[in-house]
């Protein structure tokens, strides 16, 4: 049998689907899963290293003409619209899909608050939606879809031109979120999700050149202790089902850091990296002169 090379797609193709048959991974594709965290999902908004990377990734797309007012973009698990509410005023129109009803309401408040007018909304789901059109640009961030090929195969297939991913990069560290799981599960949870190793070596062997763009920072959060404590034990409850007396250990933990306002303050080390795609530079495009 012929062996298969990491300068081969079916390489990366066997790898993803390793990746994709794990509980965190198939938990992190239902629609009650992020229900749950819409609520405070925008709370990263306030974190100055997130606004930093959001500003920048816009300004790139802006640079490399992906963002343009002729362009019909696609955003792929928009959630919220972090992205979806500020490439709006630079394009033609945005497309917005996601799984999750809670995210989505988050996103129609968005619009209304800010009267964008050209962004359309659709709950779908990726694996199964059938776009009805090319799209200019199809984005998609921090999203565990990009485990699977197939998925990835869905995007380049919508994009007429550019493919936007954002996407971890190796680094994801909450020392709270490990002490406690710790504490739980007497192990450390895996944070690091999905990561950008696939995705870029996989459009890499098809011949595509994914221009990368790092960030790195402190990702911070700072709620009331309630909010806090819940969205630990989502967090959590990604790995398994937690007890009563377990969620009673996390809110009681929680309770106790708190500050004389009620709030507390989570941080995350990150490295996140944001991959852009030409289609129009494939390597079998090249033309010298």
């Amino acid at each position: 049998m012929k062996e298969i090379h990491p300068d081969s797609p079916k390489f990366w193709e066997q790898l993803s689907k390793v990746k994709c048959d794990d509980s965190i991974n198939k938990k992190c594709l239902k629609p009650e899963t992020w229900n749950k965290a819409a609520a405070t999902y925008d709370d990263l908004e306030k974190c100055k290293d997130y606004q930093t990377q959001v500003t920048e990734i816009i300004n790139i797309l802006q640079q490399k003409g992906a963002l343009d007012k002729k362009n019909v973009v696609a955003d792929i698990a928009c959630g919220t619209g972090t992205y979806a509410i500020r490439m709006a005023p630079f394009c033609k129109g945005v497309i917005c899909l996601d799984i999750s009803e809670g995210m989505l309401a988050r996103l129609r408040e968005k619009c209304s608050r800010y009267s964008l007018s050209n962004i359309e909304i659709i709950q779908a789901d990726w694996q199964t939606y059938e776009p009805a059109r090319e799209f200019d640009m199809v984005f998609c961030s921090m999203t565990p879809l990009l485990r699977n090929i197939e998925n990835i195969n869905k995007l380049v297939a919508s994009a007429k031109r550019f493919i936007g991913i954002v996407t971890w990069a190796g680094v994801r560290k909450n020392r709270l979120l490990a002490e406690i799981s710790r504490e739980i599960f007497g192990k450390e949870m895996n944070q690091r999700g999905q990561d950008i190793t696939i995705a870029f070596n996989y459009l890499y062997s098809l011949g595509l050149a994914p221009h990368l763009t790092f960030f790195t920072g402190c990702w911070e959060r700072i709620r009331p202790a309630k909010a806090q404590a819940e969205n630990l034990i989502w967090r959590l409850e990604m790995k398994r089902p937690l007890s009563e007396q377990e969620k009673d250990v996390v809110r009681k933990k929680i309770e106790k850091m708190a500050d004389e306002r009620g709030l507390v303050k989570t941080v995350s080390t990150v490295r996140t990296c944001f991959m852009l795609v030409d289609k129009l530079q494939n390597k079998d495009r090249i033309n010298c002169h």
